[in-house]
């Protein structure tokens, strides 16, 4: 739900969340947005587990049957969303997209387990287009009734692994498998466990599937998967247009002798980095072009500065950085053995 949620549990538990951060944990200046594997999500995971704990004890027995219903009703189209959104997000390599040039250019040891992992995965296509398939599959299986708890086993799977991951190579989105994880294993429950011993699809009723509880309940399943597949395939629709709004990438070799530095990497998300030739240390910086051959940067500090940028006719470029004339030619990163798409059958 992006911004919404967030605006959502901010206005809910954000005071009280900043309060336990300060006050027991004392991190004053600590980042609070909830997201995976963070403070401020393992705080908030804390406060809805006594909460729960309380509200467990408050409802009535009568009523007990029923929410648990409505939440599993709940949790199978949020996970369904997950699966579908993630699915369509690695067959399109949104998840995990070519290494930029920054990247390749790093050695080998110099990358972070996680940075690494995402860049090797990046590098497959056959492999995102298979694990997005399955994702996608088992999403949409999900949606109905016949087919869900095959669905239901599946994601089961597919979240065990996706956790086992992010544990193993320490990405940071941890809790949110482990959540996922649980919530599968709480819809396969009982029932499945039950229904993987008889071998056959002894579905109950339950109390969602009476019509006097919910009359629309086709058509708002329409709707709600309509607007699912909006909201998911929004990006997509704008992505040419981003791409056409980039004015440089790739990467450019740097042939001005007197310049400390080696190479010039323009990022898709609009990032300048330069690397080191000593240390090959890179320092990166987000740039927006303008007007008269100007590029405008700016660092972490968000420092702004204005720089001279010249395309020349043979591709190459003229930059002005730190009073130094820099002059840079483009390099065929493509051609690189990493994002080749080779096949061997056979090892000789």
């Amino acid at each position: 739900m992006n911004d919404i949620q967030f605006k959502i549990t901010h206005f809910l538990f954000g005071d009280f969340t900043q309060f336990i951060l300060e006050y027991f944990l004392k991190k004053k200046s600590i980042r609070i947005d909830y997201s995976s594997d963070s403070n401020s999500m393992l705080i908030l995971m804390i406060i809805l587990l006594f909460t729960s704990v309380i509200f467990s004890f408050l409802i009535k027995r009568k009523w007990t049957k029923h929410f648990l219903m409505i939440t599993e009703y709940i949790c199978v189209f949020y996970i369904s969303i997950i699966l579908i959104k993630y699915g369509f997000d690695k067959i399109f390599k949104a998840q995990f997209p070519e290494p930029e040039p920054n990247i390749l250019f790093t050695r080998f040891g110099n990358l972070d387990k996680d940075i690494l992992f995402w860049s090797v995965i990046g590098t497959s296509k056959l492999y995102n287009i298979i694990s997005g398939s399955i994702e996608l599959f088992s999403g949409i299986l999900l949606l109905f009734k016949r087919f869900r708890f095959l669905g239901l086993l599946l994601a089961f799977f597919c979240f065990t692994k996706i956790l086992i991951i992010n544990i193993s190579f320490d990405i940071s989105v941890k809790f949110f498998s482990l959540i996922l994880l649980l919530i599968s294993l709480f819809l396969v429950r009982k029932n499945g466990w039950e229904l993987i011993l008889k071998i056959i699809n002894l579905h109950k009723k339950t109390f969602l599937d009476q019509t006097s509880f919910l009359p629309y309940k086709t058509f708002l399943k329409v709707l709600i998967v309509g607007i699912i597949f909006i909201k998911i395939g929004m990006p997509y629709f704008n992505s040419e247009e981003k791409n056409d709004s980039m004015k440089l990438t790739g990467v450019y070799e740097i042939t001005s002798s007197e310049s400390p530095y080696k190479y010039l990497f323009f990022h898709k998300d609009q990032y300048l980095i330069f690397m080191e030739k000593s240390s090959e240390k890179m320092i990166a910086f987000h740039y927006e072009m303008s007007f008269n051959n100007q590029i405008i940067l700016k660092d972490y500090e968000n420092r702004v500065s204005k720089h001279l940028l010249v395309k020349n006719k043979d591709t190459s470029i003229t930059f002005s950085f730190n009073d130094k004339k820099i002059n840079a030619k483009p390099i065929q990163y493509k051609k690189m053995n990493a994002l080749q798409d080779k096949f061997h059958v056979l090892v000789d």
